[in-house]
Formats: C-alpha cells, structure tokens, sequence
C-alpha cells in the first residue's frame, strides 16, 4: 500500500486527541507509510488522501463551527465531491452530512446524504437516552470490505440519529428497541453513528478498512 495522508478535520467538536491516536495505530498495522494531521488548513486538506470529520456536540453548534472557519467547507467539499478522495464522518461528524438537523432546533445540514438527523425515541422506557456504551453494529451489505465487521460491538454516545432517506446508503443498523442506520455510505463518503477511535480492536479494524478502501 502506498503512503496515505490523512486530514483530520479539528473544527473544536471532535475527540481529535483519540482520533489521532486510533488512525496512527492502523497506518503502523497496516505496516503502510503516512501522516495524519489534524489540521483546518485547506492547503493540507487539499493534499490529503483520506479526510476524517470527528464530531461530538450539537448539531446546529457544530454545523456553525465548521462553516465559521475560512475556506474549511470549501475545501472539503471540493476534496471530496470534486477530486472524488474517501471522507470519513463520525457520530455528529456523520450526521451534519443530513439535509436537516432536529436537534433544540431544525437546521438545514450539508446535504451530502439525504435524510434527516432525528431524536432516539424508544418506546421500551428503560433504555435510557442517550444511548451510551458498547452496541452490535450488523452490516447490512456484503460489499467485501466492511462487512467482515458485522456483528462487532462498537462504542455508541447519541441522542439522536440519522434517518436516511435511501435505504440504499444504510451500510450499517444497530438495534436499540427498534433497528436504527449506524454506518451510511454514499459514493466515496461514509459515516459511522459509533466512534471507532473508542471502539478498541474493534474500531481499530474499521479504520484500517477505511483507509484500505476505494469506492
């Protein structure tokens, strides 16, 4: 494998600390050469292989956080959706890539992926919200890259979810009550509801399939 460069996005909502740390232990057991950076600088994003967008907080918080940086959204989206480089988003990563955000109140999303990002609601009122801790994750598509994965347990912090609109971008479900998409997939971008970087071995194999894959 060839020397890959990973940007992770740092726009002040991600756990950039254990990111780092999850993706430098796939590239040394991947025994591939590299450098991840965490960086909002478009000048290395413009010369990165892999993109990673970490998320913890709310949604319309964060949504404003990464378009108050200058040339940051501009410099994502032309990586991606113009130079076709595979994205990674994670957990409020993922869901700012929906058209709109339910959370306190409705926010309009990057678009990337249709659907709306959605309240957890339920209806077995022992589970608590947000649903926190270690949960299967069944992936749903045999596409020969993730799949293998299916039926791991990975780490979950949420309150709320990603309704997909097309069923065809669902990669992943969890069930919590009900099944809900935990890993979603369009073209060269896709999201995980989980943290892999505190997922352990099992969040440790997601990366290095992640940075191993070529849609």
């Amino acid at each position: 494998m060839s020397n890959i460069n990973i940007a992770i996005i740092n726009y002040e909502c991600g756990n950039i600390h254990s990111a780092k740390k999850a993706f430098e232990l796939a590239l040394s057991e991947l025994k591939t050469t590299g450098n991840v950076t965490v960086t909002n600088e478009p000048d290395i994003i413009f010369n990165a292989d892999k993109i990673v967008l970490p998320g913890v907080g709310a949604f319309a918080e964060c949504l404003n956080k990464l378009k108050s940086i200058k040339g940051l959204r501009e410099s994502i989206t032309e990586r991606v959706h113009n130079d076709g480089i595979p994205m990674l988003g994670i957990c409020i990563g993922l869901q700012l890539m929906a058209d709109k955000g339910f959370e306190n109140i409705e926010t309009k999303g990057l678009g990337w992926i249709a659907g709306n990002v959605e309240k957890l609601c339920p209806e077995d009122k022992s589970l608590k919200i947000p649903h926190m801790g270690w949960n299967e994750v069944n992936f749903e598509k045999d596409d020969g890259n993730f799949s293998d994965l299916s039926g791991e347990n990975f780490y979950f912090v949420h309150s709320y979810y990603f309704n997909a609109k097309n069923i065809d971008n669902i990669l992943a479900t969890t069930n919590y009550n009900k099944p809900f998409p935990s890993a979603l997939v369009r073209n060269n971008i896709i999201g995980t509801q989980f943290h892999p970087e505190k997922s352990q071995r099992s969040g440790v194999e997601f990366i290095k399939r992640f940075l191993m894959w070529k849609p």
